[in-house]
């Protein structure tokens, strides 16, 4: 379960970029990082934890299909 915990990466956003863009390029990011290592990988915004509106709204199932 430790091995999970390791599994994340924290995005720090320059003040010019929009929030609504932000919770986007977090999804986009995590996807990417999953098909590329094939491995359950979470993306978080550094400051305030997740910052995705979409994902935050998402059930663990759809979560998991990412």
């Amino acid at each position: 379960m430790s091995e999970l915990k390791e599994l994340h990466v924290q995005v720090k956003f320059g003040a010019g970029v929009p929030t609504p863009l932000r919770g986007e390029a977090l999804l986009d990011f995590e996807r990417m990082l999953r098909k590329l290592t094939g491995q359950r990988i979470e993306v978080f915004q550094e400051k305030r934890g997740d910052d995705s509106r979409l994902r935050a709204a998402m059930t663990e199932q759809q979560r998991a299909k990412l």
